[in-house]
């Protein structure tokens, strides 16, 4: 088996030099994509595996040895297969004068004319019928063709002259070559279990391509596989990559970057942001623990105080995690605003007079899972009295939780109807498909980033442009670039 590997700037060029150098009889067992990423304008290639076993190479190589110049430009040109019925034909000539006459003619005509070989040194005819009785692999198309041919021909009548037509004897048949048809028998046996190994080898790589199962052609399938690697569910892409089917012409889809910029629209139509992040008297974090609650709230108090000059206070509701009053109590003493706890639902009573004047109150609620009734009583207690009108609820989620897994705690504190999400650990993740997966699912636009353990510089409010960096990470090429 001879097997080569072909690049080229598109599937149909690899082809065409597949079926050049290894004849219209290989076989492909693979092809990939290669791309420079290189600006707008990066080039892009296709490789392809192609086989072909020795015995066919060395039949086509020895039937272009046959042709002139001229010939073999026609050949060249003509369909894949018509080339393999003249190869076939052409090696099974039984005398050179007999292709030479044939060669001056087109291949399609060379085709029409050229005579088989026999399989054996012995004649056909003169085989018994239950000597030819062996078995028929159907994929050996040239040894079925040569046994049916003569089978033909034994029953074909012989024209004679009627004035000379005379009742002819049996022929006499001479002793049987017993091992010409062994050998036969040997070589379909052997032609039997090549194809039989052949067979084992994967094929179908056309429809293999990443999004093929969702009806994502190979054009588009590195952007749909680009998407997938960076975390974005791919149910969340079907609906987008059916509308780029329809939309985007053939060319156009060949075109990676225009395809990028197809999609960054698309995906700047679905992404959803807090348009306005302080938003509202009360701000109340919830989420699981371990999630970055605290440090988000110590944050977001510091974007308003330094940077928007605003009154705050900050209260805490956090009697599990140890310490967790005491850190955010310093915080609170850093940033020179006051600092509340919340134990019962009537310390509200007394709170709500205190906090008539701020401008915004942060409440930090307890790190819990929802797994029974007392978690959820443990966080209503958190909430103010009488202001829901005035209340905003941010579910904070870290990036480095496992969809499953944040999906399943979500689920329980939808309880609380949160607004919006905040999203922590930027700094540590190396996918950000989940964030646009989170704001999908739940239909909750996206209120913030925690970026590090910096206070207050690693902290952000979302924006649709900051979405799109992160899902196509356009920042990083550009560092790529210099």
């Amino acid at each position: 088996m001879l097997v080569k590997k072909y690049e080229a700037q598109s599937i149909k060029q690899a082809i065409e030099l597949v079926k050049t150098e290894l004849g219209p009889e290989a076989i492909i067992l693979g092809a990939r994509e290669h791309n420079a990423n290189f600006g707008l304008g990066g080039t892009s290639s296709v490789e392809v595996t192609a086989a072909i076993s020795e015995n066919k190479y060395r039949d086509k190589i020895n039937a272009e040895k046959k042709m002139n110049n001229q010939r073999r430009e026609n050949y060249h040109k003509s369909s894949a297969k018509n080339q393999k019925e003249f190869i076939q034909k052409a090696m099974g000539a039984k005398h050179m004068d007999q292709y030479q006459m044939l060669e001056k003619a087109e291949p399609a005509a060379v085709i029409e004319k050229a005579v088989p070989r026999p399989a054996t040194n012995t004649r056909y005819i003169d085989i018994p019928e239950e000597e030819m009785a062996v078995p028929i692999v159907p994929d050996i198309e040239n040894t079925v063709a040569s046994i049916e041919a003569i089978r033909q021909a034994m029953h074909k009548p012989q024209p004679q002259n009627q004035a000379q037509a005379q009742p002819q004897p049996a022929p006499v048949r001479p002793a049987q070559d017993t091992s010409q048809i062994s050998a036969l028998k040997q070589e379909i046996h052997h032609l039997k279990g090549l194809i039989e190994k052949f067979q084992s080898v994967p094929q179908g790589f056309v429809s293999a391509h990443p999004g093929a199962e969702y009806g994502v052609s190979y054009e588009l399938s590195h952007s749909f596989k680009k998407l997938v690697d960076g975390g974005v569910d791919e149910e969340q892409l079907i609906d987008i990559f059916k509308n780029a089917e329809e939309a985007l012409p053939i060319q156009q889809k060949k075109k990676r970057a225009f395809v990028e910029g197809w999609l960054i629209r698309q995906f700047l139509d679905r992404v959803k942001v807090v348009n306005k992040p302080d938003f509202g008297k009360y701000h109340v974090f919830v989420g699981p623990t371990g999630q970055g609650k605290t440090s988000t709230v110590v944050k977001f108090a510091s974007q308003l105080v330094l940077k928007q000059k605003k009154k705050v206070a900050v209260l805490s509701g956090d009697t599990l995690k140890v310490g967790a009053r005491d850190q955010l109590k310093i915080y609170c003493q850093i940033l020179n605003v006051p600092f509340g706890v919340i134990d019962r639902d009537v310390d509200w009573k007394a709170l709500n007079e205190k906090l008539k004047d701020f401008d915004h109150v942060l409440i930090d609620t307890g790190g819990v899972n929802l797994r029974g009734a007392n978690d959820i009583d443990f966080v209503r207690r958190c909430l103010p009295r009488g202001f829901e009108h005035d209340m905003r609820t941010h579910f904070v989620q870290s990036i480095m939780a496992r969809d499953k897994d944040a999906f399943e705690v979500a689920d329980r504190f939808k309880l609380f109807n949160f607004n919006d999400v905040i999203f922590t650990r930027l700094d540590e993740a190396v996918q950000y498909g989940f964030i646009y997966n989170f704001s999908q699912r739940y239909a909750v636009p996206v209120h913030s980033f925690g970026t590090g353990s910096d206070v207050p510089e690693c902290f952000e409010f979302a924006s649709k442009e900051r979405m799109i960096d992160l899902l196509f990470g356009l920042s990083k090429k550009i560092e790529e670039r210099g």
